[in-house]
């Protein structure tokens, strides 16, 4: 194999990786974001929010069970920011 295939292939491979790595990391980011917004008490300052990311969050869950890597980062990253809502109209938890 000549150079630049054994290139284009590492190129190829490494971005296949990063992207199969990239939804255990949005799921655990979701997770985290949703615990702050749980922690600042957001579920009676923000329910809308509140419960969308939770709802988000779920159904992030259940794409890991199904093994569909796109729905877990869409479902997570939605999850993230109605927790990053949340935890906004909240006022950042307690002070």
């Amino acid at each position: 194999m000549n150079r630049p295939w054994a290139l284009t292939l590492a190129v190829i491979l490494s971005a296949g990786l990063a992207v199969g790595c990239s939804s255990p990391t949005a799921l655990k980011n979701a997770q985290s974001s949703f615990g702050k917004a749980k922690a600042a008490g957001a579920e009676a300052k923000a329910p809308y929010e509140y419960y969308a990311a939770e709802s988000y969050l779920g159904l992030a869950e259940h794409e890991v069970d199904e093994g569909d890597k796109d729905g877990v980062r869409l479902f997570a990253e939605k999850s993230e920011r109605m927790s990053a809502e949340a935890l906004k109209k909240a006022g950042g938890g307690a002070k």
